[in-house]
Formats: structure tokens, sequence, C-alpha cells
């Protein structure tokens, strides 16, 4: 429907200049810029509702939210293509970066890290999984991402089950591990062998990122 507009904001360089249509006619007036702000925020909410427990970190401005969750270290089956049949091996502590909007893919990082952080100071380590670049983020292939009113909540578990629940190939399956430099692979199938309960920390190669310089990252 076309209508005429109640008021037009005209921003000079010496204030802001308000127009707005009343019975008489049209009347401008200066508005103060601090007043004006004030009320524009007076109507917007921001609320997040129930939070994950694993929920680490969530800022949202304007139509993007940026949210990092933690996933605790656990035994995980794991797809290799080639295979009909899940490997079953112990995952560290991993950290999920995703960055969305209404519109468009989202934008993920993936980390490990020793435990769940304390401070937006933690360090990164490379997350022990194939098709993840140096720099944390995936390479998703041919794999259905989510959008749309799937980005709508604040938990992660839908994020991660498309990640872990995707066969992996032979993309990106070198460095990251420190006993097994060459094909991350390898290490599974010798955890798997040992019937390893945890992945050792010490196995985790570090990087020389933060916490809060890939939130600042996805922030720009």
């Amino acid at each position: 429907m076309n209508s005429d507009p109640l008021m037009t904001l005209k921003v000079y360089r010496f204030g802001v200049l308000m127009q707005r249509s009343t019975p008489q006619g049209v009347s401008e007036y200066l508005v103060d810029p601090a007043q004006l702000a004030l009320q524009l925020a007076a109507n917007i909410r921001l609320e997040t509702g129930l939070l994950s427990p694993h929920t680490v970190y969530m800022a949202q401005e304007g139509m993007h939210k940026i949210i990092v969750e933690h996933r605790p270290r656990k035994k995980t089956g794991i797809f290799l293509e080639g295979s009909e049949e899940a490997i079953v091996v112990p995952l560290p502590d991993m950290l999920m970066f995703r960055r969305s909007s209404e519109q468009g893919l989202p934008e993920y990082r993936v980390y490990a890290v020793k435990e769940r952080p304390t401070s937006l100071e933690a360090r990164l380590f490379h997350i022990p999984l194939p098709n993840v670049y140096e720099d944390g983020r995936i390479c998703w292939g041919s794999v259905q991402q989510l959008q749309g009113q799937n980005l709508s909540g604040t938990a992660l578990a839908a994020d991660w089950k498309v990640l872990l629940g995707t066969p992996f190939g032979n993309h990106a399956v070198s460095r990251k591990s420190k006993s097994h430099p060459d094909d991350i692979r390898k290490k599974y199938i010798e955890m798997e062998g040992k019937k390893a309960r945890v992945y050792p920390k010490s196995d985790l190669l570090p990087t020389r990122r933060t916490v809060q310089e890939v939130i600042q990252e996805l922030t720009k």
C-alpha cells in the first residue's frame, strides 16, 4: 500500500531536522539526536528466550547475530567417506561460532579447546576434523546447510548435527594432530583400536587466535 510518510528525518552537519505532516500543513523543527536515539531504542526489544547451558557468547546488532556454543568432549560416531558404518571416537571440547542474519547462509568457525572457556581471551586449537580449514572455516561441499527459520534460535545443536553427521572425506585432513600430522583419520583408527575414552589434550595443535579475535573477525 502506498502512503505518504508520517515524518521525515534529514541529517545535516549542524543537526537533525524533522519534517512532519499535520492537518495545518508541513512543519519542520530541529530535534536532539540523543533524545531521538532514546525514543527509537525504546521501541527495540531483544529477547533470547531460554539459553542453552552450552552457550558461551551471544550478540546481536541489527539483523546480524553471533552465537558461540561449547560442545563438551564426548565419544562421537563419525562417518568417513567409503565406509557404511560410523567410527566411534572421542572428540575434545569444541567451539562453534555462527554468524547469521534473516537472509543468506550463516557463516561458521569451529575450533577445539582444552576446556570450556571462562574468558574471551581463551586460546583456540585446530579442531581434529577433516573438511575444516586452518582458519576454522568449514568446507560444506554439497551439504545442505541450515537457513531461514532454522537459524532463529540460540542453540546450535542442529548445526553440530549437520557438521558431525556428514561423511568426512580426504579434504583438509593434515595439520590437525601432533601424533598424526599428515592425516587426522589415522588418529581416529588408532583411538578406536585402543578403545580410547578421551581425546588427548596434548595432541591438539594450537592456533594463534583467541575467542575474542574470532568474534571480532565475524563482526566486521
